[in-house]
């Protein structure tokens, strides 16, 4: 029997996610992490900074500029599938 380790609920999103070495795409989104699909493997433990440009209600797109520490990657159909823990994010 597993049981449910995270803290804050997960959103299932599609969005763009921006790396330093490519892009991915979003499939859920929570206010402690982020889930993203891309073609290449990241390593587990590194620090990645991203980028996801979301539009927050009533305003424009914005960047949403988000850092952290990859803490899950696994293989998937659609390539790697990458979880990321922010350290720190900001609008």
């Amino acid at each position: 029997m597993s049981r449910e380790k995270r803290l804050t609920g997960r959103y299932p999103t599609f969005c763009t996610v921006e790396l330093d070495s490519g892009t991915g795409l979003t499939r859920n989104l929570s206010t402690t992490g982020v889930c993203f699909t891309t073609d290449q493997p990241i390593e587990r433990d590194n620090m990645l900074r991203c980028f996801i440009p979301m539009q927050k209600k009533g305003r424009n797109l914005t960047r949403l500029r988000c850092e952290g520490r990859v803490v899950r990657v696994q293989e998937s159909e659609d390539g790697w599938e990458i979880g990321l823990h922010f350290t720190t994010f900001e609008w």
